[in-house]
């Protein structure tokens, strides 16, 4: 082993050698299993090998490790820099002798996680043309190996001294979207234009709830009210008993979404005449009139203040009319069989009265953030953080438990942290971009 001297090879050729090394070392054992005599000499032959093999890999790895302790490569703050300040996606290499080469195996793939605090220190820190280089913990989020690595990644981490080498993709842009003002696009979008002339709704929306049934995945209330009101536009019959569970209030008469959906089918195909169009007007009015009042309670505002938004800001006005009136409660996860997570009436006007900007009413005395979004795009983000965080919601859900994503742990998406909440119901409380 003395006599082996690696010190003249570069990083890249030492895990090169490790490599070839390695493969010619099983090759050599799978032989010496196959030879039948242990005192051939073949077998020695092979038996010398193996044990030259096995000098050399734990020579080169000595001296990686060595290299390893003697040279930060790559600091937390280099990483940040280069990889992490962009959310690019990035490959590392481990070095060979390290831990994280034990654990995860060569290399890792994803976007390096910072907390807020981490982020916002950071940030500083490289601004600073003399700043420390540290060897800390690196987080990452990634996909494509087994489920208790990309646990121990997001967890765990690894050291940044541990990294040898990283790649990333010249296709993606240096910006800092964390410091992107003004509006934003969720990025790998694409438009599909959709001809919707011969489309029908209330077969669609069935089909799709059938599949449910069929895959025994959990089906809300109000999915059954859409559901059975459906059957009616369609001519099925409905039996009593969900007739008067979903579709029916305690009186006997329909409750207001399922007036609504009947009501919208009628006019989109001619079906109503001027009185029923005005007795349909007058539904929507009442149901925009009780959601603009639940507003007004959550914002903290009085009539005479409401009546100073509509004036100055009719715009804004108009658009939370339209979307109060459109609004109904609605599962917000598609294929989450046990637990879906759904939002009503009163945690929608919560959410976009206090955080859509576009229609934030600024004489409230609430002060919050607000969505970088369009108001049709600040749903799919929300769809999109859920689906992100399935495992962990669902691991707090079934076992009772609320679930909650807040402070440093806030979840990080396209620039932005965001705080949510959800009820041991799977009802969405609160979502909401923090603030920088």
């Amino acid at each position: 082993m003395a006599g082996i001297d690696l010190s003249a090879q570069d990083l890249n050729g030492l895990h090169l050698l490790h490599t070839t090394i390695t493969e010619m070392a099983d090759s050599t054992e799978q032989e010496m299993l196959q030879e039948e005599d242990a005192g051939s000499p073949k077998f020695k032959e092979l038996s010398g090998n193996l044990l030259y093999y096995s000098m050399l890999l734990e020579t080169a790895l000595g001296e990686m490790e060595k290299r390893r302790a003697e040279k930060l490569l790559f600091s937390v703050e280099d990483l940040f820099r280069l990889v992490g300040q962009f959310d690019k996606y990035v490959i590392i290499y481990f070095y060979r002798s390290s831990p994280s080469y034990e654990i995860y195996g060569e290399e890792v793939h994803g976007h390096i996680l910072y907390g807020l605090k981490a982020r916002t220190a950071l940030t500083a820190a490289i601004a600073e043309a003399e700043h420390a280089r540290t060897n800390g913990k690196v987080f990452l989020d990634t996909i494509n190996i087994r489920e208790d690595k990309i646990h121990n990644l997001k967890t765990d981490g690894f050291l940044a001294s541990e990294v040898y080498k990283i790649q990333t993709f010249n296709h993606d842009p240096e910006e800092v979207v964390y410091q992107k003002e003004g509006k934003k696009e969720i990025p790998h979008t694409i438009e599909v234009p959709f001809e919707s002339g011969n489309f029908s709704l209330p077969k669609m929306e069935n089909l799709i709830t059938s599949w449910k049934f069929r895959d025994g995945i959990k089906v809300l209330d109000h999915e059954l009210l859409r559901y059975y009101t459906n059957e009616l536009i369609l001519g099925e019959q409905v039996p009593d008993a969900p007739m008067e569970k979903y579709i029916l209030d305690d009186n006997g008469t329909f409750k207001e979404q399922a007036l609504v959906q009947l009501n919208e089918h009628a006019l989109r195909h001619n079906m109503l005449d001027s009185e029923q169009q005005l007795n349909y007007l007058k539904i929507l009015k009442l149901r925009v009139e009780r959601r603009i009042g639940i507003l007004k309670k959550d914002l903290g505002i009085t009539d005479r203040v409401f009546e100073k938004f509509k004036k100055e800001h009719p715009t804004e006005y108009k658009q939370v009319q339209l979307t109060f009136k459109s609004f109904r409660e609605e599962t917000l996860t598609n294929d989450w069989p046990e637990y879906p997570i759904f939002w009503d009436e009163e945690r929608f006007i919560h959410i976009y009265g206090r955080h859509y900007v576009d229609y934030f009413i600024h004489f409230s005395t609430y002060k919050g953030t607000h969505f970088s979004y369009t108001d049709k795009d600040i749903r799919r983000v929300i769809c999109g953080v859920l689906d992100s965080l399935r495992v962990e919601i669902e691991a707090a859900l079934s076992s009772g438990k609320r679930y909650d994503k807040y402070g440093d742990q806030g979840y990080y998406f396209n620039g932005d942290y965001y705080t949510l909440r959800i009820e041991e119901t799977g009802r969405l409380m609160t979502f909401f971009p923090m603030a920088k």
